[in-house]
């Protein structure tokens, strides 16, 4: 896929990976529509590229991806502004095990609401070009990590849904291809370093015992810069060929293919 001129809607895109996915489509001249839940930091991001990307390329709507109707007008303002829409990444999500119903609403059923809204709107069958979705899990989304089971519980939801919809023979007629990115620790927002460098107070639901092992695992594993997780997205966009990929991103071992590795595949 070549982005020039193509059009993505990146959900939880006001901060963090979403904001830097998007500005790296704006980078290679595409155009996107960022939708966030925090339309405070969210109209900040959009007064920065438009800035540097220009007011015809990007726009923002404010958006709670766990309401079906408050998603879905997203897509709807994002076809009216720009005609058509080319890439959507399922990308808000929330860390904390103290509500699981939330979580589960945001990280998972947000994900799945948010594909089955990207195959409608860009479907060649339902009047779209066809396109790409990529859905925004972990490597939490393929290990057990025992401190955190509703989280990762809601990340593996994804891989499977992904893997899952990527299998429908109707995909070729639709011109949909649907991949999975699974970064491990990467340093922004939702991965606050602060409170284990500086003594501060653990996240939400995590136990003194809990953050021990949590930051034995970040020693073991590494953190991920934004940089690195953004060169595996690219990765997923360009590559035609790998409808049902699950691409990892570690600060070890780098970007790999955990399934679909596709026949064009160089990292």
């Amino acid at each position: 896929m070549k982005l020039k001129g193509k059009v993505a809607l990146i959900s939880g895109g006001a901060r963090g990976l979403g904001r830097a996915y998007a500005e790296a489509i704006l980078k290679a001249s595409g155009k996107v529509c960022l939708c966030d839940i925090d339309s405070e930091e969210g109209l900040k991001t959009l007064k920065r590229f438009q800035t540097t990307f220009g007011n015809d390329n990007v726009m923002f709507v404010k958006c709670d991806v766990s309401d079906h109707d408050s998603f879905e007008n997203v897509f709807k303002q994002a076809k009216r502004k720009f005609g058509v829409l080319d890439i959507v990444v399922n990308n808000a999500g929330l860390l904390t095990e103290d509500n699981v119903r939330k979580t589960m609403m945001v990280n998972s059923i947000g994900v799945i609401e948010g594909t089955q809204l990207a195959t409608h709107y860009l479907s060649k069958q339902s009047g779209g070009q066809g396109g790409v979705v990529v859905n925004i899990s972990s490597t939490g989304g393929l290990t057990p990590v025992f401190y955190m089971p509703i989280y990762v519980a809601s990340k593996y939801s994804i891989v499977g849904y992904t893997r899952s919809v990527a299998q429908n023979p109707a995909n070729k007629e639709r011109g949909m291809r649907y991949t999975c990115l699974c970064p491990a620790f990467t340093d922004t927002t939702m991965f606050d370093k602060k409170w284990s460098d500086e003594g501060e107070e653990p996240p939400p639901g995590i136990s003194e015992e809990e953050k021990k092992e949590f930051l034995h695992l970040i020693e073991t594993t590494g953190v991920n810069t934004v940089e690195e997780v953004v060169k595996g997205f690219m990765k997923l966009l360009e590559v035609d060929d790998n409808n049902g990929a699950v691409m990892t991103v570690t600060k070890k071992h780098g970007v790999q293919y955990r399934h679909g590795k596709p026949l064009s595949h160089k990292l």
